[in-house]
């Protein structure tokens, strides 16, 4: 008898935790809704209120430089601010675009899949090819806004820690699921690395696949580098 309510005791406490692991996932999971919806909002105040007024604020610089009456240095002054004002719009469309891509709300996952990977490629110096079929990527919003968090945070630990030349990116469809791969050709990462507190790129790209109810393989390519692996269900 002792036994027995010591078995029982032992797998209540088992399925208690399991039950607390699943609560925990699914707060996280409307924890990273709540934050997409956040973001979308900043994104589009940043875009169509910050941005356009320093548009406007760069116009009528232009004005003042049709006065042919200023003085050299008040143009040199003028030439300098709208420098300034030029950085600062790039900055904030660039803010803006990483908080929520315009592309995809405009043109859909492909196509912001595709400006990301461009733009990464630009900004590291490191070649990034996409390989995607556009008709495979008509989604949800929730779900395309996952993959593309998902590739996001994948390209993001490239740049910092893979020491790679190139990166590939693949997407497509099979068998109700949308597939994810991510492959680079840097140093590779061991088992151990993925559990460190620098990883957290890594444990939140984790969190995302394992809200949609998918799966995620990270390790070494066969030959050098790191491979991520994504499958996540398509509703429906």
């Amino acid at each position: 008898m002792p036994n027995t309510v010591h078995q029982f005791r032992v797998g209540g406490r088992r399925a208690s935790d399991e039950v607390s692991h699943a609560q925990l996932r699914q707060l996280s999971a409307a924890l990273q809704t709540i934050r997409e919806h956040e973001r979308t909002h900043i994104a589009r105040e940043l875009h169509d209120d910050t941005a356009q007024l320093l548009t406007l604020l760069r116009m009528d610089l232009a004005l003042l430089m049709q006065n042919k009456s200023l003085a050299p240095d008040a143009i040199d002054l003028i030439e300098g601010m709208d420098k300034n004002l030029m950085g600062a719009i790039t900055s904030v469309r660039r803010i803006a675009r990483n908080l929520r891509p315009r592309a995809l709300d405009e043109g859909g996952l492909y196509y912001a899949l595709r400006a990301l990977c461009t733009e990464f490629s630009e900004r590291n110096g490191i070649r990034c090819g996409f390989f995607a079929d556009e008709e495979e990527l008509q989604l949800d919003d929730a779900l395309s806004t996952a993959a593309y968090r998902i590739v996001q945070e994948g390209l993001t630990n490239v740049a910092r820690h893979a020491k790679a030349t190139e990166v590939s990116v693949s997407v497509g469809r099979s068998n109700h699921h949308l597939l994810i791969g991510i492959a680079d050709n840097g140093k590779g990462i061991d088992p151990v690395d993925m559990e460190k507190p620098e990883s957290l790129g890594l444990v939140g790209m984790r969190e995302r696949v394992w809200a949609l109810e998918g799966d995620i393989s990270i390790g070494r390519n066969e030959e050098s580098g790191t491979r991520i692996d994504i499958s996540l269900p398509v509703p429906g």
